[in-house]
C-alpha cells in the first residue's frame, strides 16, 4: 500500500517526477501512475479505490491541472475523504470549492529536499502519516494540521428515497449520469462549456423567427391583439433571454436558464396561436396551430438541454397543444393526425437530446483517461 497519491496534470510531469524523487528519498511511498486505470470501468470506482489505498492525496494545482476534469474529480473525492493536501506550483488560483483550503506554496521549489516549501510538506505529511521527518522547528510549528482538509468538506449525499435511487440507478445504466456526484458536477461544467454557444444561437434564432412570422401574419390579415402581444410582450421577452444569457448567473445555472426560456417560448406560442385563431382566418383545426408547436419542438431539439429536461419541457409543450385543440373543440376523429405529428416531433427532440448528451458524456469520459 502506498502512502501518497499524487494528482496532477500531464503537463506538470517534470515537477511530479522531482517531487516523487524527493519524497522517495525520505522513505515515503508514492503512487502517481494512472496506467492501472482501465478504460470502460466506472471512473468514480477507480478514484475511490486509488484514494482508498493511500493515506494522503497531494494535488498539484497549476494552470493546467485546474482545467483537468480528472484532477478536479480526484481532489473533490479526496476532500470528501479528508485526505486532501494541496500544493500550488504556479500563480494560478485553485478552483472555487478549494479556495478556502490551506495550500502549500511550491512556486519557488527547485527540487531539493532542504527547501523550505518541501520541509513544510514533510511537516504536514508527518502529522497525517504519524511519522517523523527531519524539518526545522519553525516549519514544524506551522505545519498544516490534519483537520485542515476538512475546512471546506463536501456535503454528504442526501438520503434519497427509493424512487430517487431507482431513477439515478437507471440513469447511470443508460449512460446519462455518472455514479459519483463529483464527476457528474464536473461533466455539467464540461457540457455547459461546449454547448452553451448553441443555446445562445437557438435563442437568437427563435427571436428572429418570431419576428419574421409576425410580419407574415400582418401581411395576410390585420390582427391587433396578437400583434400587440407578439411585439410588445413576446419578442422583448425572448430578446431579454438572449442578452441575459451572457450574464454569469445564466452560465452558472445554464440548464435552469435554458429550461425557463423553453417553457416561456411554449407559453408565448400558446397565447399567440390562441389570439390568431380568434382574430384572423388562421385555422387551428386545419393544422396551422400544430405546425407552430412542431416548430417550437424543433427549437427544443436544438437547445442543449439534458434528456430529462427535454422530456419534461416537451411534455409541457405537447400539453399546451392538446389544450388549445380542446379549446377549439376540434374532434379527435378529425384531428388525431395533428396529435401524431406533435408527439412524433417531441419523440425526435428527445432522441436528439439523448444522442447529444450520450456523446458528450463519452467524450468527457475519454478525456478522463
Amino acid at each position: 500500500m502506498n502512502e501518497i497519491f499524487i494528482s496532477y496534470s500531464r503537463q506538470d510531469t517534470s515537477t511530479v517526477r522531482a517531487l516523487t524523487t524527493a519524497l522517495s528519498q525520505k522513505g515515503v511511498s508514492v503512487w502517481v501512475d494512472r496506467s492501472d486505470i482501465q478504460a470502460g470501468d466506472a471512473y468514480d470506482t477507480q478514484i475511490e479505490e486509488a484514494i482508498a489505498q493511500t493515506s494522503v492525496v497531494i494535488v498539484l494545482w497549476s494552470e493546467h491541472s485546474i482545467k483537468s476534469h480528472w484532477v478536479r474529480a480526484e481532489a473533490g473525492y479526496a476532500l470528501a475523504k479528508r485526505k486532501l493536501l494541496p500544493i500550488s506550483i504556479d500563480q494560478c488560483q485553485p478552483p472555487l470549492q478549494f479556495t478556502q483550503i490551506q495550500t502549500i506554496d511550491f512556486r519557488c521549489w527547485e527540487g531539493g529536499c532542504e527547501d523550505e516549501a518541501f520541509e513544510r510538506l514533510l511537516a504536514a505529511l508527518a502529522k497525517r502519516l504519524g511519522r517523523q521527518f527531519s524539518v526545522s522547528p519553525s516549519v514544524a510549528a506551522e505545519a498544516i494540521p490534519p483537520a485542515a482538509a476538512g475546512i471546506a468538506t463536501l456535503p454528504k449525499a442526501a438520503d434519497y428515497n427509493w424512487i430517487t435511487r431507482i431513477f439515478f440507478t437507471g440513469m447511470v445504466a443508460v449512460g446519462l449520469r455518472f455514479p459519483e456526484q463529483i464527476i457528474e458536477n464536473e461533466f455539467q461544467d464540461y457540457f455547459c462549456t461546449r454547448m452553451y454557444g448553441i443555446a445562445q444561437f437557438a435563442m437568437l434564432l427563435t427571436f428572429i423567427a418570431y419576428v419574421v412570422y409576425g410580419v407574415s401574419d400582418l401581411a395576410s390579415e390585420a390582427a391587433i391583439g396578437s400583434t400587440r402581444f407578439r411585439y410588445m410582450v413576446a419578442c422583448p421577452l425572448l430578446l431579454l433571454f438572449y442578452f441575459g444569457s451572457y450574464r454569469e448567473f445564466a452560465k452558472r445555472h445554464a440548464q435552469l436558464y435554458i429550461s425557463i426560456f423553453a417553457v416561456a417560448l411554449g407559453i408565448c406560442l400558446y397565447i399567440t396561436v390562441q389570439l390568431l385563431g380568434m382574430e384572423t382566418p388562421f385555422r387551428i383545426e386545419s393544422g396551422n396551430g400544430t405546425m407552430n408547436f412542431m416548430l417550437v419542438l424543433g427549437i427544443l431539439a436544438l437547445l442543449p438541454l439534458s434528456v430529462v429536461s427535454t422530456v419534461l419541457i416537451g411534455t409541457v409543450i405537447v400539453g399546451l397543444h392538446v389544450l388549445i385543440m380542446i379549446e377549439t373543440q376540434v374532434p379527435i376523429a378529425t384531428s388525431w393526425l395533428n396529435y401524431l405529428h406533435v408527439i412524433s416531433m417531441w419523440t425526435i427532440a428527445c432522441c436528439i437530446a439523448f444522442w447529444r448528451e450520450y456523446q458528450q458524456r463519452r467524450s468527457f469520459a475519454a478525456e478522463l483517461t
